[in-house]
């Protein structure tokens, strides 16, 4: 099986929460660590499309799952403590966040791009972040906890990350998307993108903390 750091991590957090959902489980890599680690008891394994199921079927068979072929949430009937959404676009998972049906439980979001909307959606939808996370397995993955609750970000929130913005990992990944932004301004001098420009200003502000703290 394919074993990577951000597989292993994601599975880490699902440690005590006996029945999770993995909604896109693709191969089912997430739920098979999580088995082999003895972090979970069951599981309920979903995708959209026919051929990644079966691929977790092959994956998790010698595990208590249950299999659903479903848009999200949408034909899933079994409750869960703890659900994963990862390697998916944030737009998408924002979107099936919005039929998530199990209020008290904890929603471990990775999205591949965007977590800034991600963060902004979820707050929309009614959900406060619990913890945040980044990643560095040849790329950058954020790692967002929710739970059902009120919140309130400020725009710097949304673009840092609440939680994750005095952590000391976060620094080289700001430090990245400092250098992307440049990199698209440079390509192209002559658009002037305010959000870009606003995203600029507050990591650099924020490197500058976090490399003072060094």
């Amino acid at each position: 099986m394919v074993k990577n750091k951000r597989i292993q991590f994601l599975a880490s957090l699902l440690e005590g929460y006996d029945t999770v959902i993995d909604i896109g489980s693709d191969h089912g890599y997430v739920l098979r660590e999580a088995f082999e680690q003895k972090f979970i008891k069951q599981a309920i394994a979903s995708d959209l499309r026919s051929a990644p199921l079966e691929r977790a079927m092959i994956t998790l068979q010698n595990y208590p799952v249950t299999f659903v072929q479903s848009d999200g949430f949408l034909a899933v009937k079994e409750p869960y403590q703890a659900a994963v959404i990862s390697g998916m676009g944030a737009y998408l998972i924002a979107d099936i966040m919005k039929y998530a049906p199990m209020l008290d439980a904890l929603y471990i979001l990775q999205p591949n791009d965007k977590p800034a909307y991600l963060r902004e959606k979820m707050m929309d939808l009614g959900y406060q972040i619990v913890d945040e996370y980044v990643i560095h397995d040849r790329f950058y993955y954020v790692v967002i906890l929710y739970r059902y609750g009120k919140e309130i970000l400020s725009p710097e929130d949304i673009i840092l990350g609440p939680k994750l913005k005095d952590k000391k990992e976060a620094l080289t990944y700001y430090q990245r998307r400092i250098f992307i932004i440049d990199q698209i301004q440079h390509k192209a001098p002559s658009t002037t993108d305010k959000k870009l420009n606003e995203e600029l200003e507050i990591l650099l502000k924020q490197t500058a903390k976090l490399k003072a703290k060094e």
